[in-house]
């Protein structure tokens, strides 16, 4: 059976917590907490495997969406008392057997269940077990390693951090999340509160909620055929199990390094108990099958008895008429045949009880499973009310497009009309001094004022409806800019999200261009001085036109990732192929070489072989590089691949000189004169264009190799005799 544990508690500032700290340090993430002035970073935890903000399905409908930081200031603004509870954690052990994609689906699947059931939102964080390498008395002491007698965790322990809301989220203006102050959460209430309202105590509550993640949990693992859980306890299942008591951070930190505490004698107390309590108790198991199987083979010879008794008898009845004046002795053997008649007949009501007692259980399982179909019904409902949120943000995404071109048909109308202006005033004018001529002008000027006053009127209401157009798609540009790096945005690596599951969002490098677009510009992704409208509409004044015209590659970015990502993609193809053929040449060379120094020499031989082929390498990059008749992104990757092969040449050295020791006398000579070789090469071609890190790890290596060399040329400190 699986392992049933689901835990609550508050975290409230009366305890001196925060819901941003917390919330930062459960993501592994950096978030800013407006109401204290403070940055909690904890983006070095490790352990952290995911981390998911969850709605309730009333707000997605509504396209509402929210990050981490907005969400846990907003949680803390709307508690004004300096011992509210600012949000509310639960922590369940999910279940080790499954993969990780399965436990990711079942902590988000009971999340959503609870935003649905209790009206918050939830963020979800899983954690897996961080384990540390071996101790290791001759290495420094480090978080990497264990310390001495300790010991690192149970490597099954997956579990998920599930931080809610303690206030129903509102929407406010804008489709902004707010939270209504004068209400708490029912689940927060007291119990006195709970009881005026007619519903049921914290603790069964709990209750409900712990069944909940049980029924959740066990649909997973049924179909995946393993151990269900039980929500019961020892008691109630009837098992002579003792629940052990809970240990607490200090104490299991001391365990981990072997240090004995109070609470950990008392546990292992109980598992002791518990392993001779099921120990006995699968040896009694064992004695009442042997108990049954004889019981059932005696109940068959007795039933085979009982099916000839009658026969017997009658056959009794007549011996004993007959021998009844001979001898009183029959009068026993009768006696006897009623009493088994009789022991068969309790052993076959005891036989009927088993059949009665496998039909109610039949019948309790029957029951549990009937509310099964409604539950399906359910998730199809939910599923249906997510993919019409699809269909509305695509439709949304299809009238900012028309609107797009709807500006640029605009803007060809208005290019007509100016030409049209310019050929009527090319004509040569008339004679000023003909009366028929200058009142035909005056006849012509009239009308041409009425269409000019016409034309205005309609250009004026055209030219609004551009400059709303224009407007809206500053802002759409605005906001797209500002929120790349949200997960309606940009792609969710960490989700397992891929760009053929979402091309229209932005990839990690379009990010990063935009990044540093945004920053070349000042534009922050957030201002605390200002909401989130009023910043939108500060960015949005600032895609003016000649920021577009200067930036046009930008524009077609925020507005289609996917084309620009096509057209990047082909620039590049071109220096993947050549950066294969390379490889290939690369390879071909290292392996005409190990011959030539005298074997392969394992790692140090590998190395060295890469060193050697560096040279025609990196020339071959550089002839790519000063090559203009390649694309320029190419190029670019070009110069970043170089900048990666030096900085690992400049590794190789140092590693190849450290273990040159590890080689046999016989290749030794060789390798560590071709080595040396190629580094006075590398240092004379390259000098000017290694960092200090670079040239740190070459002098490291030559360092390491001249160290061995002066020990083993070194006189013996032994005793001569």
């Amino acid at each position: 059976m699986t392992m049933v544990h689901i835990a609550t508690k508050a975290i409230s500032r009366k305890s001196g917590q925060s819901a941003v700290a917390s919330a930062a340090y459960r993501a592994g993430d950096v978030l800013d907490d407006a109401k204290y002035g403070k940055t909690h970073d904890y983006s070095k935890k490790s352990g952290v495997m995911s981390s998911d903000i969850v709605l309730p399905f009333s707000l997605k409908a509504l396209g509402v969406s929210v990050d981490r930081e907005t969400l846990w200031n907003t949680a803390e603004a709307a508690e004004t008392r300096s011992d509210s509870r600012v949000a509310r954690e639960w922590l369940i052990n999910l279940p080790y057997e499954l993969d990780e994609y399965d436990r990711h689906q079942l902590a988000i699947n009971f999340a959503q269940k609870l935003c649905d059931d209790m009206d918050v939102i939830a963020d979800v964080c899983i954690h897996r077990p961080v384990m540390k390498l071996p101790f290791d008395p001759n290495v420094p002491p480090s978080s990497k390693y264990l310390r001495e007698g300790e010991e690192n965790p149970d490597p099954r322990n997956f579990h998920a951090h599930i931080l809610v809301t303690t206030r129903a989220p509102t929407i406010g203006p804008n489709k902004t999340l707010a939270f209504d102050p004068k209400l708490k959460t029912p689940f927060e209430w007291s119990n006195k509160k709970r009881k005026a309202h007619d519903l049921p105590s914290s603790m069964q509550e709990i209750k409900r909620v712990r069944e909940m993640w049980v029924d959740t949990a066990n649909k997973v693992l049924a179909q995946h055929h393993l151990p269900l859980m039980d929500a019961r306890s020892y008691k109630d299942q009837g098992l002579d199990q003792q629940p052990t008591i809970k240990m607490g951070v200090e104490a299991t930190a001391m365990e981990r390094r072997g240090i004995t505490t109070e609470k950990g004698d008392t546990n292992r107390a109980i598992k002791a108990r518990n392993k001779l309590v099921a120990d006995n108790h699968i040896k009694q198991e064992a004695d009442n099958e042997r108990r049954i199987s004889a019981l059932r083979k005696g109940l068959a010879w007795a039933t085979e008895k009982n099916a000839r008794l009658p026969g017997s008898i009658g056959g009794t009845k007549q011996r004993a008429d007959f021998a009844k004046h001979l001898s009183g002795s029959s009068e026993p053997h009768i006696t006897y045949c009623t009493e088994q008649n009789n022991r068969t007949a309790i052993r076959v009501d005891d036989t009927k009880r088993c059949v009665e007692e496998a039909k109610s259980g039949i019948a309790w399982a029957a029951k549990r499973c009937e509310n099964l179909p409604k539950r399906c019904d359910d998730t199809k409902q939910r599923i249906n009310g997510t993919a019409q949120a699809n269909n509305k943000l695509t439709q949304r995404i299809d009238d900012t497009k028309q609107a797009i071109e709807g500006i640029t048909e605009a803007i060809g109308k208005s290019n007509i009309e100016i030409n049209k202006a310019t050929e009527r005033s090319a004509r040569p004018a008339p004679n000023p001094f003909d009366d028929a001529a200058r009142r035909a002008r005056a006849a012509r000027l009239d009308r041409q004022q009425r269409q000019v006053d016409r034309d205005t009127r309609a250009n004026r209401h055209k030219d609004e409806r551009i400059f709303e157009y224009a407007e809206r798609m500053k802002l759409h540009l605005a906001m797209r800019l500002i929120q790349r790096h949200h997960n309606s945005m940009a792609i969710s690596w960490a989700q397992g999200e891929t760009i053929e599951d979402a091309p229209d969002k932005f990839d990690k490098r379009q990010v990063a261009i935009l990044s540093e677009f945004a920053k070349r510009l000042g534009i922050e992704d957030k201002d605390k001085a200002l909401g989130f409208r009023d910043h939108l509409q500060q960015v949005g004044k600032r895609f003016d036109y000649t920021l577009v015209e200067n930036n046009k590659s930008i524009i077609k970015l925020l507005r289609d990732p996917k084309a620009e990502r096509e057209r990047y993609l082909a620039l590049i193809k071109h220096f993947e192929d050549f950066r294969d053929d390379i490889d290939q040449k690369r390879a071909t060379f290292k392996t005409s070489i190990i011959n030539k120094l005298g074997g392969s020499a394992g790692d140090v031989g590998r190395l060295t072989r890469d060193v050697v082929s560096s040279f025609n390498y990196t020339e071959w990059l550089t002839d790519y590089i000063d090559n203009d008749n390649h694309p320029a992104e190419a190029r670019k990757c070009a110069k970043e691949h170089l900048a990666d092969t030096l900085d690992k040449t400049c590794q190789q050295f140092k590693f190849a000189f450290r273990d040159m020791s590890s080689l046999p006398t016989t290749q030794r000579k060789a390798y560590s004169e071709t080595l040396k070789a190629a580094l006075e090469t590398f240092t004379e071609q390259y000098d000017g264009k290694l960092s200090e890190s670079q040239h740190r790890a070459l002098q490291d290596g030559l360092e390491s190799y001249q160290h061995q060399v002066s020990r083993t040329n070194a006189p013996s400190r032994g005793f001569s005799l």
